[in-house]
């Protein structure tokens, strides 16, 4: 399979395109679009919303459909995507006027991002990018039975639980995507009382995974796991 997404998905980010085709696109956000109004242009690269997760995209934030960073003082924006062995990454440094550009279909992605982007915005933009995500090398002691449960997104179920004082979490595809991948059981180290590391395996890319937990506003629990939060079912809706 290499391509499970459908055509319906195309205005949120599918694209079948060349590196080059990436790039022109970021310059049209970067010169003054051409397509869009400058005030749609400037309303993506302003702050709109803060997520509990800064850890996957290594994000400051959102604009209206950019992750936007801040590289002690250096002004970016781009995005992250991925499908079926396949992960891209893009940077924009507006002061600097670079664009980075990594399209991968194999393993060792984030890995080959991070030193690529680390060097290459570091020579161009002057960026130093933040360290990689893992967790202390002390451990942390946290009480994970607040976050115990099922939670569910479109696609996937995770399942947190603790052990004899380990926690996990069970990362299960469903739906239309059952068959991306087996069912996964990943231990959990704690970070702080709300982020923890799963680590990478299977269809994960990077050698530690954040996993956020966070409490909406109306009292919901929900979990970021790639990003995406899954929202914590009822006990009696398991």
């Amino acid at each position: 399979m290499w391509d499970f997404l459908p055509r319906s998905a195309g205005p949120s980010g599918r694209m079948l395109v060349t590196a080059g085709d990436v790039v022109r696109f970021a310059r049209m956000h970067l010169d003054g679009s051409r397509v869009l109004t400058p005030g749609s242009v400037a309303a993506m690269q302003r702050h709109a919303v803060d997520t509990p997760d800064r850890w996957s995209f290594g994000t400051d934030g959102w604009g209206l459909g950019w992750a936007l960073y801040d590289w002690d003082g250096v002004r970016g924006y781009g995005h992250d995507g991925s499908s079926i062995s396949q992960l891209s990454y893009l940077r924009v440094v507006p002061e600097a006027g670079v664009i980075a550009v990594l399209l991968t279909n194999g393993g060792g992605a984030h890995q080959l991002c991070t030193a690529l982007f680390g060097e290459v915005l570091g020579e161009l933009a002057g960026v130093r990018l933040p360290d990689t995500f893992r967790p202390p090398t002390r451990p942390v002691a946290v009480d994970i039975n607040r976050w115990v449960g099922t939670y569910e997104r479109e696609g996937v179920i995770l399942t947190v639980s603790e052990a004899d004082g380990v926690a996990g979490v069970r990362f299960e595809p469903t739906g239309a995507i059952a068959d991306f991948s087996p069912p996964l059981d990943l231990d959990l180290v704690p970070v702080t009382e709300t982020l923890f590391a799963a680590p990478g395996q299977g269809v994960m890319n990077a050698e530690w995974i954040p996993v956020t937990f966070t409490r909406l506003p109306d009292g919901t629990d929900g979990v970021y796991f790639g990003m995406r939060i899954a929202l914590k079912l009822p006990r009696g809706d398991v």
